[in-house]
């Protein structure tokens, strides 16, 4: 449509009733060579300049629908269908108080049973290779992907995450269909060169795993139509997961001391619900995120290489409670101090091949995180972060008969960054670990590590 300043400026353009317009000064000769006398034409009326407007406004309207139709087909024509590429290194030198062998022995007592030490290897570690490639399929949905190469004694190539996006449900509404990350928590959504420290919190590490939950599923989300951020997410996963220190929907098979077998089908799959909700807003300077979350499902855990004992517990619980305030103190810095606690609750079957029986077992387990960021620069490149994590609670019972497990378990993590552009990042990080022991005795680890991470092609922006 056109503007009220056209309108206007063609309704200047008359003359008012009486005068005679000024002749229009022309250089065009006529047929004899002379300069042609202007011609008093009468002033066009209101109405004549109505029509002409709706004339164009019509015009307009009919070139910008063409012009809709092309460029959404441009968009999504096989021609231009080559999705956003983005690569991503990372790189550490690390160093420790203790042998790498020994390392990964260490345990976490009623938590962790052998230590993930990827990444964490003495000297120079090529941590990983990230490639994500992100693309609107067409006006309905969007695709996203993320491969990583891992390198080791040999290569190992993870599809992290595949999942479409729905763009147009109504009401606020969204469905993803795939393999991505969670929901759950404030961590477990985001990649790890995202993470504010090198490495996952102590209680994501022994609840979740050291790269946090993903598989395939569903996801459906909602956004309420309010003037602040209120979101509710509900996902329906798999379930069946190597990876995950909680969840794995898988059945078991045990010969047992005396020559016995006890064994038990794989449950029904989809066999992972999980649930939560978040909200965002402000008040001026203070940026708030609140949020919780619970995941159900059913947990198979084998202890022991060759196996020993396995735990079965079909209806275990994990649940958070998430809270993140930041202070902006201007465009480039600020504070941030960010929470979450963990909890688990689990109760099912402990079969061991010493005894041949079946035990009745349960697990009430908690613990948290608590850090706070400060971007001291007025360029916003430097960063520096404290971390202090705490295993609280610990409480393990076998047929009614609590086991002597250590509980208050703590690691003090602190970094230094410095980011010279978006695209680079240095980090030193130091941590002081007291949550392994090495058989029953408490092995304090001291780790240094300086990181290196880049990213390269066109990458979207994260979440807050």
């Amino acid at each position: 449509m056109f503007s009220l300043t056209l309108i206007a400026s063609l309704l200047m353009a008359q003359p008012s009733e009486g005068t005679i317009p000024a002749p229009a000064a022309t250089d065009e000769p006529t047929a004899a060579g002379a300069t042609a006398a202007p011609e008093n034409k009468p002033a066009p009326s209101t109405d004549d300049l109505l029509r002409r407007i709706e004339t164009l406004e019509k015009a307009e309207a009919a070139r910008t629908n063409q012009s809709a139709k092309q460029s959404t087909a441009g968009i999504f024509s096989q021609t231009r269908f080559n999705p956003d590429i983005s690569i991503i290194a990372d790189f550490a030198a690390v160093g420790t108080n203790v042998d790498d062998k020994t390392a990964q022995a260490l345990t976490v007592p009623g938590f962790i049973y052998q230590s993930d030490r990827t990444g964490k290897l003495r000297g120079i570690n090529l941590n990983y290779l990230e490639l994500a490639f992100n693309i609107a399929v067409d006006p309905y949905f969007d695709f996203f992907s993320v491969v990583t190469i891992a390198p080791g004694t040999a290569d190992v190539v993870d599809v992290e995450e595949t999942y479409v996006d729905t763009r147009q449900l109504p009401w606020g509404f969204q469905l993803r269909i795939g393999k991505f990350l969670s929901a759950f928590g404030r961590l477990n959504g985001m990649h790890q060169h995202v993470w504010d420290f090198y490495d996952q919190p102590l209680v994501y590490e022994a609840f979740m795993g050291t790269e946090g939950f993903k598989n395939p599923g569903l996801r459906v989300s909602w956004t309420a139509p309010v003037d602040f951020l209120l979101q509710f997410n509900f996902e329906v996963f798999q379930g069946v997961s190597d990876e995950s220190q909680t969840f794995n929907a898988v059945g078991y098979s045990l010969t047992t001391a005396n020559g016995t077998t006890l064994s038990s089908t794989a449950p029904f799959v989809p066999a992972l619900y999980v649930g939560s909700v978040k909200s965002s807003f402000d008040s001026g300077d203070n940026v708030f995120l609140v949020g919780a979350s619970a995941m159900y499902g059913h947990s198979t855990q084998s202890y022991g290489s060759p196996t020993t004992t396995v735990f079965s517990a079909p209806g275990t619980v994990l649940y958070d409670a998430e809270l993140t305030y930041k202070y902006l103190i201007s465009s480039y810095r600020s504070i941030t101090w960010q929470s979450e606690y963990l909890g688990r609750v689990s109760s099912g079957d402990r079969v061991q091949a010493s005894d041949g029986f079946v035990h009745h077992e349960s697990k009430k387990q908690g613990g948290f995180y608590t850090q706070v960021i400060w971007r001291f620069d007025d360029p916003g490149r430097w960063r520096a972060g404290e971390r202090f994590d705490l295993l609280a609670q610990n409480s393990l019972t076998i047929d009614g008969v609590g086991q002597s497990l250590d509980n208050m378990l703590q690691r003090y993590t602190t970094m230094l960054e410095f980011s010279p552009t978006e695209f680079s990042r240095f980090r030193l990080q130091y941590a002081y670990d007291r949550s392994r022991y090495l058989d029953v005795v408490q092995k304090p680890i001291h780790e240094v590590l300086l990181q290196m991470n880049i990213a390269v092609g066109p990458h979207g922006a994260h979440s807050f």
